[in-house]
C-alpha cells in the first residue's frame, strides 16, 4: 500500500481507494477514476466492477474502514501524542486556542486542528491521521482537536486514542443533519464512549446534556462550571480538582475571571468565554500543570481569528464574529449590550442548505436584542439568498421591519458588502457594530461557485475609503 484516500483525484499508483457514501454523491461512482489513476485496492460497501489486478474488499462501513486503515497506515499517531478532543455546539475553537497556548507556555509543542486552519472543523479520517503523523514526525507532544458532531457521526475520529475529551455545551444547531436534538446529543456522546479507563473527561456540568455524557465515561471525570447548582450532579467519577468560576467582571475591552482563586484577565469577553476559559483552565489542571502556567497561557491569547475579533475601535467599534446559531448570536448580542456606550448594530444572515428551523429564531433574537438589524446573505449554497432572508424575517414582528432605504429597526440588504457598508454608515460614536456568521471565512459559496469574501477585509476597505 502506497497511500490511502477517499478522493479519486488524490489517487496515485499503488493507493487504496475507499468509496465512502457522501451526502450528495456516493464514492462508488468514482471507482473507475480511482482505478485509472492507479488504485490497486478498492474498499466499498457494495459490489462494484473492478478489472483483473485490482482487489475489491466489501465492508459494512466504508467510513470505519477508512479510519481503521488510515490509523494503521500512518502508524497510529494518536498513540504517540497526547490527543485532546473538544466537542460541543459552541466554544470549540476558542477553547482549543487557549489550551494550545497553555501547553506551549508549559514548554510542550502543541498542534491544533480545527475550523480556522482546516477546510472542515474535523478532517476526514485519512487526512486527520496524515496530519497527526506529520505532527509526530515534527516533534509535537500534544494535539488539540476540534471534534464536530458530523465527524463523530461519520466515524472520522474512529481509531483515535484520546487522552482528554472536553464537552463545552449543547444548543440548537445542525438539525438539518442530525434531525433531532437526541440524535445530535448521541453524536456528541460517541466521543466519551471512545475513551478508555486511562483517559480523562472534562465536562461542563452546568449544561443539561452533561448527565448523559457522564454516564458514557469509563474513567475519571473533571467538571467545570459557573453555577453553584453544579455540585448536585457529583458522583464517584468526579475528581476533586474541579474548576469553578467564582467571579466574572466584564468591560468592553477586558474581562476578569476568578477561577479557583486565580484571577485571569482576557480580552475575550462574555459569559460564554468565561466557560471557555474555565474549560481550558480545567484541562491544564487535569494534565498536572501549575496554575501560574495555566494563567499565563490563557492571558497570552489576545485574539482568535473570527471570534469577537475587533477590526475598528474608534470612533465606534466593529467586531467580526463566527456566531451562526441562535445561542451564539444571542450570547454575542447580550455580551455587547452589557458594555456598549451607544447602540448595538448587527449584520448577519443564515447559510443555505442548512438547518432552516434556526432562521426565524435568529431573526427574533436579533430584533429583540439589537438596536439596529441588517439581514443579509451568508453562504447561500444552492438556495436563493432572498428566500433565506425571508425565512429569517418570519421570526420578526412586522412592526420591527423596515425597508432597505428606510430607518426602521430591521432592514434587509441582499448584497453582503452593501449590508456591511450600511452598518458602517449607521454606526456613530460609542456604537458597536457586530458582523456575525462568517468570522474567519474568506469565501462565499453560491451554488458551488467560490467568491472571495472576507468580512474583516471588507470592513477595513470600506472604513478607510474616502467618505
Amino acid at each position: 500500500m502506497n497511500g490511502i484516500t477517499y478522493d479519486s483525484r488524490q489517487v496515485k499508483p499503488g493507493y487504496v481507494f475507499v468509496a465512502i457514501p457522501g451526502l450528495k454523491r456516493d464514492g462508488a461512482e468514482f471507482v473507475p477514476q480511482a482505478i485509472k489513476a492507479g488504485a490497486t485496492l478498492i474498499v466499498a460497501e457494495k459490489e462494484v466492477p473492478v478489472p483483473a489486478g485490482v482487489e475489491l474488499k466489501i465492508v459494512p462501513s466504508a467510513r470505519r474502514a477508512l479510519a481503521e486503515m488510515s490509523a494503521e497506515f500512518y502508524g497510529h499517531p494518536s498513540k504517540k501524542l497526547k490527543l485532546i478532543g473538544i466537542t460541543g455546539t459552541k466554544g470549540k475553537t476558542t477553547t482549543a486556542f487557549l489550551i494550545q497556548s497553555i501547553l506551549n507556555t508549559a514548554g510542550f509543542k502543541a498542534g491544533l486542528i480545527g475550523t480556522v486552519n482546516f477546510p472542515m472543523t474535523t478532517p476526514e479520517s485519512s487526512d486527520l491521521q496524515a496530519e497527526l503523523a506529520r505532527q509526530v514526525k515534527e516533534g509535537y507532544t500534544h494535539c488539540v482537536l476540534e471534534v464536530s458532531s458530523h465527524a463523530l457521526a461519520q466515524d472520522r475520529v474512529h481509531g483515535c486514542n484520546f487522552a482528554v475529551a472536553i464537552f463545552t455545551n449543547l444548543s440548537h444547531d445542525h438539525l438539518d443533519y442530525h434531525k433531532t436534538t437526541a440524535e445530535y446529543l448521541a453524536a456528541k456522546r460517541k466521543l466519551f464512549e471512545m475513551l478508555d479507563h486511562e483517559a480523562i473527561a472534562i465536562i461542563n456540568i452546568d449544561d443539561k446534556a452533561s448527565t448523559a455524557l457522564i454516564g458514557a465515561v469509563k474513567g475519571e471525570v473533571f467538571s467545570y462550571g459557573l453555577e453553584e447548582a453544579r455540585h448536585e450532579l457529583r458522583n464517584t467519577k468526579f475528581n476533586d480538582a474541579d474548576a469553578a468560576v467564582v467571579g466574572v467582571e466584564i468591560r468592553e475591552n477586558e474581562m476578569a475571571v476568578v477561577i479557583n482563586g486565580v484571577e485571569v484577565r482576557t480580552p475575550l469577553i462574555g459569559t460564554h468565554n468565561a466557560y471557555n476559559l474555565t474549560a481550558a483552565f480545567q484541562c491544564g489542571l487535569a494534565l498536572g500543570l501549575r496554575q501560574a502556567v495555566i494563567k499565563e497561557g490563557i492571558e497570552r491569547v489576545k485574539v482568535i481569528p473570527g471570534r469577537q475579533e475587533k477590526i475598528v475601535s474608534q470612533p465606534f467599534t466593529v467586531i467580526v464574529d463566527f456566531a451562526h446559531s441562535p445561542d451564539s448570536l444571542q450570547k454575542l448580542l447580550e455580551t455587547y449590550k452589557q458594555v456598549a456606550q451607544g447602540r448595538v448594530i448587527v449584520v448577519f444572515g443564515c447559510p443555505g442548505d442548512r438547518d432552516r428551523a434556526k432562521r426565524p429564531i435568529m431573526g427574533e433574537i436579533a430584533a429583540r436584542l439589537a438596536d439596529e438589524v441588517i439581514i443579509t446573505t451568508d453562504d447561500p449554497y444552492s438556495e436563493d439568498p432572498e428566500a433565506i432572508i425571508k425565512e429569517i424575517m418570519t421570526g420578526i414582528p412586522q412592526q420591527g421591519i423596515g425597508v432597505e432605504s428606510g430607518s426602521a429597526k430591521v432592514k434587509t440588504i441582499i448584497d453582503r458588502r452593501e449590508a456591511i457598508k450600511a452598518g458602517l454608515a449607521l454606526a456613530k460614536k460609542g456604537d458597536i457594530l457586530l458582523i456575525a456568521g462568517r468570522g474567519h471565512e474568506k469565501y462565499q459559496d453560491f451554488n458551488g461557485r467560490q467568491v472571495p469574501f472576507d468580512d474583516k477585509e471588507i470592513v477595513k476597505e470600506l472604513f478607510s475609503a474616502p467618505k
